[in-house]
C-alpha cells in the first residue's frame, strides 16, 4: 500500500482490501485474500500466506479465478479455481522453505476437477488421517452437479409458484444448492504440479467423486444464504468426524409473511468414504420453542459431542437466541456417530442470566466449556467469552473496532485467538488476543498502520451521547478532517444508516466511509438512532410502529444537541442516507427538519411505502407496522409513515440527489425514479444517478469511484465546500 497524505475516493478505491486471516492447525501461518484495484486498470486478486510470528507474507496465487482457500495440513493449502466451461479445479499447493520463500499457485497440483461451479470449500482432518471435504454447488433434476454453461435451453421463461422469486440482484433458479462431500486420502503415487519445471507433488487424491448430501430430499436447499447478498453462507454449515450440520429453509413454510424460516439439520455419516451413503437429515428441535424463526451459525464442538446455533424468532427478529444441544453418542445398531438431541436456550437453561446485547456469531472454545461470541456493542463489534455454567455472563475479550473473524490458534491455557478487526481508520488488523481478555494484545499485521498510510488518524474519531426523543440516550460518531483547524467552521454532514435494524459501527467500509466525506471538509455526525443494534433490544425495537416517528425525532434531537458544537457550521449542513437511510431522506423532505439542510442525498430509498412492501425481495413482518405489511388490511398504519403521502409531498423543497441501481431488488429502482420525478415536477433542483449493473450496493470499483465523485460534487456545491474537485457542472 502506498502512503497517502490525503484520504480521497481515489485512495479508498485503490487501497488493498484484505480478507480475514485463517490460521493453520499449529497456529504458525495464516491464509488471507487481498484484492487491489488500479483506477482505469484491472483488479488483482491474490491469496497470500502470513507468517504469524513475523507478520510478513508471501504470495500463494495471483489468479483471479482462484477462491476458497483452506488449510489441508500445517504446510499444505487447498483451493478452488474456476476452469473451462464452468468446471472447477481443486488444487493443492505445499509451502516450502526455499530461496523463493514458498510456492506460488503455478506450482499447485490439480487433484480433482468438478463438472460444474462449486464454492465454500471446507476441510476437516479425520481420525484415520484422511481429510473431509465439503463444498456447495447446485444440483440438477437428476441429482448431479448442475452446470449452467452446459445446459441446453430453448426458452428463457421463468415460472414461479410461490413468493420466492428474486433476491438482492438475481431471479432465483429452479436448481437448488446442496452440500457436496467427499474425502481426500494419501496416495503412494503423488500427482505432479501443473508446471514442467516444478518439483512439487501432491500426495492427496480424491476418494471417488463428489456425493450429494441430500439425495433423499430434493426439495431442501442447503446451506441457507447462498443467494443472500448479505449472509455468510460459509457460516451456515459445519463439519464433524461423523456428520455435517447445516441450516436450511423449512420446506413446509408456505406463509409469505415469514419467507425466511430456517431450521437446523444434521446428516450423520458412518464415514466420509465413497462406500457409505448419507442418512436422512434430522432436525435439531428446540426445547419449548416451536415458533418460526431464522437459524444461523450452526457449530459442532471440537470433539463433535455438542452443537450450538442462533435463532431469530420471526415475531421478534431483532433478537438472536443462543441454543445448545449435547448429542447422544452411538446408534442402536452399533455404528458410530451421534444422534440429534433437543437444543436448549443457553440464557434460560444453562447460565440463567440475561444479556442486553444480541450475539451475531460464535465459536466453541477448544475444550468446549465456553463459547466465544461477537456482538454489536455501542458502536463496536466486540468479542466476548461465555462460560457454559450457571450464573456466567459474557466477559469482554476485545472491544476496539469491529471484529470480522476470530479463531482459536491451538490448545493451551490461556487460549489464544487470531482476530481480524477493522476501525474507521484501519482497513485490516490481524491480532493475537488472550481468550481471557487479560493479557496484552499482540499486533501481527496492520494493513494501513492505524490509518497512517491513508492520511488518516484515530484522533479524527470521537463520539457523543445526547437525549433521544424519549427517556433514553443516543450515541453518535463524530468524524472530523485529519487537518482539523480549530479556527474555522466545517459544514455538518449528517449520515443516517440503513436497516432500520443496523448501526454505524467503528469499522472500515468501502461504501459508506465517513472519513472520505470528512476529508472533503465536513464534520460528519453518524447517530445510532432508534432502531439501531448494539444498544439493547428496547432501543432496536422502539422503531416498531414508528418508522418515521422516534428515529426522526432522534435526528431532530441530534441536530439540536450539536447546534453549539465548536467549529460546526449548521447553516450549510447536508444529509445523506441509504436504504432505510434513503427512506429517511425522503421523510425529511416532508418535515420541518428537511429545511435545515442545503442538500440531501437519497441512495436506494423508499418512496411509496405501501407498494414497496409488495415489491421488495424480502418480507417485513407484522412488528414494523403493527400489523401485516399489506395495503388492503393495514392501510392506515402504512400510510402514516409513507413519504409519498400527498400532504408531505407538497412540502418538499430541499435540493436532492437520488441514486438508484437497476439490479436493486431490495428497494426497486422505481422507488428512486418516483422520488426524482417528484422533485422534477415540483421544480426542486435534483439529479438522478443510475447504475444499470449494480444492486442495493455500488460494489464495482470504477462505479464506486463515480458514486463518490457524483455525491461529493453535489453536496460540495450546495454546502459551499471547495477542495478543487468540484465537478458538479459535469
Amino acid at each position: 500500500m502506498r502512503f497517502s497524505t490525503r484520504f480521497t475516493p481515489e485512495v479508498l478505491i485503490e487501497a488493498p482490501r484484505r480478507g480475514p486471516a485463517v490460521a493453520n492447525p499449529d497456529g504458525t501461518k495464516a491464509l488471507f485474500t487481498c484484492s487491489t484495484h488500479t483506477i482505469g486498470g484491472e483488479t488483482v486478486k491474490e491469496i497470500k500466506v502470513l507468517d504469524i510470528h513475523t507478520g510478513s507474507s508471501q504470495l500463494l496465487t495471483a489468479s483471479n479465478k482462484a477462491h476458497d482457500a483452506a488449510w489441508l495440513d500445517t504446510s499444505s493449502v487447498a483451493y478452488l479455481q474456476s476452469a473451462e466451461k464452468g468446471s472447477t479445479e481443486l488444487r493443492v499447493a505445499k509451502l516450502q522453505d526455499n530461496e523463493r520463500g514458498g510456492v506460488s499457485g503455478q506450482d499447485s497440483a490439480v487433484i480433482a476437477t468438478f463438472p460444474g461451479p462449486v464454492l465454500n470449500l471446507k476441510l476437516r482432518a479425520l481420525d484415520d488421517d484422511s481429510v473431509a471435504v465439503a463444498l456447495v454447488g447446485r444440483v440438477d433434476s437428476s441429482g448431479q452437479l448442475f452446470n449452467e454453461e452446459t445446459e441446453e435451453r430453448t426458452s428463457s421463461v421463468r415460472v414461479y409458484n410461490d413468493f420466492n422469486v428474486r433476491l438482492w440482484d438475481k431471479y432465483l433458479k429452479p436448481q437448488k444448492y446442496t452440500i457436496w462431500y467427499s474425502r481426500l486420502v494419501r496416495t503412494s503415487t503423488p500427482l505432479r504440479a501443473q508446471r514442467d519445471d516444478a518439483q512439487l507433488t501432491s500426495p492427496w487424491v480424491m476418494d471417488g467423486s463428489l456425493r450429494n448430501l441430500l439425495p433423499h430430499n430434493p426439495e431442501m436447499e442447503a446451506p441457507f444464504g447462498m443467494d443472500d447478498g448479505l449472509g455468510d453462507s460459509m457460516s451456515s454449515f459445519d463439519l464433524a468426524e461423523r456428520g455435517i450440520i447445516f441450516t436450511a429453509c423449512d420446506p413446509q413454510n408456505r406463509n409469505p409473511l415469514y419467507r425466511v424460516t430456517t431450521k437446523v439439520y444434521i446428516v450423520h455419516l458412518n464415514s466420509w468414504s465413497a462406500h457409505d451413503s448419507p442418512t436422512v437429515p434430522k432436525e435439531v428441535p428446540v426445547f419449548g420453542d416451536e415458533s418460526r424463526g431464522t437459524c444461523s451459525n450452526p457449530r459442532f464442538s471440537r470433539d463433535g459431542r455438542m452443537v450450538a446455533f442462533l435463532k431469530r424468532p420471526a415475531e421478534r427478529y431483532e433478537d438472536n437466541r443462543l441454543y445448545l444441544a449435547e448429542l447422544e453418542q452411538g446408534h442402536s445398531d452399533g455404528t458410530q456417530g451421534a444422534r440429534s438431541a433437543t437444543a436448549i436456550n443457553v440464557w434460560t437453561m444453562v447460565t440463567g442470566t440475561k444479556w442486553e446485547l444480541v450475539p451475531d456469531s460464535f465459536e466453541f472454545s477448544g475444550d468446549g466449556h465456553s463459547l466465544f461470541l461477537t456482538a454489536q456493542d455501542h458502536g463496536q463489534v466486540a468479542l466476548y467469552r461465555l462460560s457454559l455454567q450457571p450464573n456466567a455472563v459474557p466477559q469482554i475479550v476485545l472491544r476496539n473496532g469491529s471484529v470480522s473473524r476470530f479463531q482459536s490458534l491451538a490448545d493451551g491455557s490461556p487460549e489464544k485467538l487470531l482476530v481480524t478487526t477493522t476501525t474507521f481508520v484501519e482497513t485490516s488488523l490481524y491480532q493475537i488476543v488472550d481468550g481471557s481478555g487479560r493479557s496484552e494484545v499482540k499486533v501481527v499485521s496492520s494493513a494501513s498502520q492505524n490509518g497512517a498510510k491513508l492520511g488518516l488518524s484515530p484522533e479524527q474519531i470521537g463520539e457523543i451521547y445526547f437525549q433521544g426523543a424519549g427517556d433514553y440516550f443516543v450515541q453518535a460518531w463524530v468524524i472530523k478532517p485529519r487537518n482539523f483547524d480549530t479556527s474555522r467552521k466545517y459544514p455538518l454532514c449528517l449520515h443516517v444508516h440503513g436497516g432500520p435494524a443496523s448501526a454505524w459501527n467503528n469499522g472500515w467500509s468501502t461504501r459508506w466511509n465517513p472519513a472520505v466525506w470528512a476529508e472533503q471538509g465536513y464534520i460528519v455526525v453518524a447517530p445510532n438512532i432508534t432502531g439501531s443494534i448494539g444498544f439493547g433490544l428496547e432501543h432496536t425495537e422502539r422503531v416498531f410502529g414508528s418508522w418515521g416517528g422516534s428515529p426522526y425525532e432522534d435526528l431532530e434531537k441530534c441536530v439540536e444537541h450539536i447546534s453549539d458544537m465548536p467549529n460546526l457550521d449548521l447553516d450549510n449542513a447536508v444529509a445523506a442516507g441509504g436504504s432505510y437511510g434513503g427512506y429517511m431522506m425522503l421523510w425529511l423532505q416532508g418535515q420541518s427538519l428537511g429545511r435545515k439542510f442545503k442538500a440531501l442525498v437519497c441512495h436506494d430509498g423508499i418512496f411509496h411505502l405501501p407498494s414497496f412492501l409488495l415489491e421488495s425481495d424480502v418480507n417485513i413482518g407484522t412488528e414494523d407496522f403493527r400489523g401485516t405489511p399489506y395495503i388492503w388490511n393495514n392501510i392506515a398504519e402504512l400510510d402514516k409513515w409513507n413519504p409519498a403521502r400527498p400532504d408531505l409531498l407538497r412540502k418538499w423543497k430541499t435540493p436532492m440527489l437520488v441514486v438508484h441501481s437497476d439490479l436493486d431488488f431490495r428497494c426497486p429502482v422505481t422507488e428512486g425514479i418516483a422520488a426524482f420525478n417528484t422533485c422534477q415536477a415540483l421544480g426542486i433542483p435534483s439529479r438522478f444517478i443510475n447504475f444499470p449493473d449494480e444492486n442495493h450496493f455500488v460494489l464495482k470499483e470504477e462505479n464506486s469511484l463515480q458514486w463518490h465523485r457524483e455525491i461529493l460534487a453535489w453536496i460540495n456545491h450546495y454546502s459551499g465546500v471547495s477542495n478543487g474537485t468540484d465537478n458538479f457542472a459535469k
